[in-house]
This record gives C-alpha cells, sequence and structure tokens, in this order.
C-alpha cells in the first residue's frame, strides 16, 4: 500500500474564490482513477471564514489526531498552512509541497511562512507571473518552484445565445453591447481594475451609445464605484448585479459581448477561463498573472491595466469585432484551445507531473 498523501486546504467551495477553486480541481485531480485503498487523501480545512483561531484550531485537529502517522507527502493549498506542513513533515520524515496563488505570497512574509517556503520540497504556482515573483522577492531555489496552472469546470462554461431573461432582469435593451466583470468588490482587491472601465465608459460610448457595463460581485468598495460611475456620468450604464451563483455564471458570460478585467495584481484568474470557454473575447491586464490564462495574448487582448484611454480603445475595439486578433470572434475555436490548453484533463496531467517529481512513490497507472 503507497504511503498516505494529506492536501490541506482552507476549503473546497470553487464559489469562495480562487484559493478554494484550485484546491478543489486539485483534490480530484489527485483522486482520479485511484481506489481508495491504494491512494489516500487526507483534506482538512478550518469551519467558516479563516481567522487567526480557526487557524489555531485547524493545527490543534491536525497535531491532536495526526502527529505520529506516516505520510509520503503533504500538500498545503495556501501559504498559512505551510509553517505546520513543515514542523509535521520533519517529524514524520516525509515531504511537503506549498501551492502559491498570487498576493498571499506576493510581498513581506512572516518568518515561519518564507521559511516554510524554502525548505518545501516544491512550491507550486499557479502562473509564471507567481513564480518570478517568488524567486525575486524570497530567493527560492528556481529549481523547486514548478507552474501548475489553474482549472475550471469546462462542461459548465459553454457557448449560447444571450438569455432574455438576464436582460429583462437588468432592465438591457436589445441592441445593448455588454461588458462583463466579476470578482469581489472589496476595498482590498481594488486592484481587479473595475473602477478604471467604469472611466473608459464614457469614451466608449462615444462609438458605441447602447453599451452598459455589469458588474457582478459584491464587497465593501460598491459605494465608491456607484460615486465614481455618478461623477463619470455614467451611472445609468452601470449595473451592480451582486453576488452570482456558479449556476448562474455560465448565462451571465452568455450575455455579455466582452468580459474584462484589467487588473494589476491577479495571480491568475479562472474567470478568464470560464469566460473564454463561454466564446467571449476578454480584455485582461498584461502586467500580472492575467497573461497566463490569455497565453500571452494568443488567447484575448491584453492591455496596460493603468492606462485608461487603451482600455477605452480596446474594449471599444473588442466590441466591434475590429480587434486584429479574429480567434477571439470565433466562439467554438476560442473554447476548443482554452480546454485544450486549460482544461481540468491538462490539469491532472499537469499535477501528475508534479507529483512524479516530487513524491514517485505516490504515482500509479491510470484506468
Amino acid at each position: 500500500m503507497p504511503p498516505r498523501l494529506e492536501l490541506w486546504a482552507p476549503d473546497f467551495n470553487p464559489e469562495r474564490g480562487g484559493v478554494q477553486a484550485y484546491s478543489s480541481f486539485l483534490r480530484r485531480a489527485l483522486e482520479r482513477g485511484r481506489p481508495s485503498d491504494q491512494f489516500h487523501v487526507r483534506a482538512k480545512w478550518p469551519a467558516g471564514r479563516s481567522s487567526p483561531m480557526s487557524a489555531v484550531r485547524f493545527a490543534a485537529q491536525i497535531l491532536a489526531g495526526n502527529l505520529l502517522l506516516p505520510a509520503g507527502l503533504l500538500i498545503s493549498t495556501h501559504v498559512n498552512f505551510a509553517p505546520l506542513a513543515r514542523v509535521l513533515a520533519r517529524v514524520r520524515g516525509c515531504r511537503y509541497v506549498v501551492a502559491a496563488h498570487g498576493i498571499e505570497v506576493w510581498g513581506a512574509l512572516s518568518a515561519a511562512r518564507r521559511r516554510a517556503l524554502e525548505h518545501a520540497t516544491e512550491v507550486w504556482a499557479v502562473s509564471r507571473h507567481t513564480r518570478n515573483r517568488l524567486l525575486q522577492e524570497h530567493g527560492l531555489r528556481p529549481e523547486r518552484v514548478r507552474v501548475v496552472p489553474d482549472t475550471f469546470e469546462e462542461d459548465r462554461f459553454q457557448p449560447g445565445p444571450a438569455p432574455v431573461e438576464l436582460r429583462h432582469r437588468y432592465g438591457l435593451s436589445a441592441d445593448a453591447k455588454v461588458i462583463f466583470s466579476v470578482g469581489r468588490l472589496a476595498a482590498g482587491e481594488r486592484y481587479k481594475g473595475f473602477d478604471r472601465i467604469i472611466t473608459a465608459l464614457p469614451e466608449i460610448a462615444k462609438h458605441h451609445p447602447t453599451v452598459h457595463y455589469l458588474i457582478a460581485g459584491r464587497g465593501d468598495d460598491q459605494p465608491r464605484l456607484e460615486q465614481l460611475a455618478t461623477t463619470a456620468g455614467v451611472r445609468a450604464r452601470v449595473t451592480f448585479a451582486g453576488f452570482v451563483p456558479t449556476a448562474e455564471l455560465c448565462a451571465h458570460y452568455q450575455l455579455c459581448d466582452v468580459f474584462a478585467m484589467p487588473s494589476t495584481g491577479e495571480g491568475f484568474g479562472i474567470v478568464f477561463l470560464e469566460a473564454m470557454a463561454c466564446g467571449k473575447p476578454v480584455l485582461a491586464g498584461d502586467q500580472d498573472g492575467s497573461t497566463e490564462p490569455l497565453m500571452d495574448g494568443q488567447l484575448g487582448a491584453l492591455v496596460n491595466p493603468t492606462d485608461v484611454p487603451a482600455i477605452a480603445v480596446t474594449l471599444s475595439d473588442l466590441l466591434a469585432q475590429r480587434h486584429p486578433n479574429r480567434l477571439l470572434f470565433d466562439p467554438a475555436e476560442l473554447r476548443r484551445r482554452v480546454i485544450e490548453e486549460f482544461g481540468f484533463d491538462r490539469f491532472c496531467v499537469r499535477v501528475r507531473a508534479a507529483l512524479a517529481a516530487v513524491s514517485p512513490d505516490q504515482i500509479h497507472s491510470e484506468p
């Protein structure tokens, strides 16, 4: 019987964010096609929202019941659990891996977290951008930092006609040109660039008089965005849809003409994959991990995310289907390409290769 593999994650609910979605997909990839008596995954996470006390309870739970249990490999999908993984790996004499996503590993880290990253068997970064920042800011050894990009639920997202029900819900005319964004409207996540799209709307409206901006998400930054839209004279063109459950996301992508998120701080951006799988042209920033799902511009339009005039021009061109990359306006081919590169099967291949490198005794034949 192979050594047990333990997977630690803050949550496995894809609707809670990118880390949780990655954790869910990683769990599925690790379990895929392996009988329970040959491949073991222990999944743990603190209940409810993450907090200092929930982290303490999480640590106590692991140490109380698992301190001396054997494990061939520990995988932590959040850097917050990495120091505990390092301690437990030393006690058990096993290896450990830490997944790195974006802002949680960019910039200053506590000494314990930094040492945990330095001593990890490998760090799995979701994008080249995050890998580069780990090397530059924390001095990690290049051979120990592997890129394992995100994936998405490809069966849930596909091209289709704009749902009439959603047009009625949001009061959109039949000829409205819809720009769509989705993400938390949190003051701490202003890097997503929703405010820059609002600022660009007056110029876009000169070329597309029926343009409308639909934003899905909620958070404490919404009042500022509403005031910005009022000040810019485009409040009637901006709709705040609030939280949109995953079950309705595909319909919202189908509703839009362009999906846009000119971020400056994205670790990867699963929403880009979802939008492209629905056959929609995508605009993203060229200064963070957003370049990875767009394959450096092969699958979408990249723009300087701080350049509002450039955002306005590029969105206007996308709405008019004037962008030189014609793939963006071929829904079936765009969907095929994004699944080929980032679909779940491709993700499983990448995870299998990563496991083979760090823990060969965890690898068994596929069914």
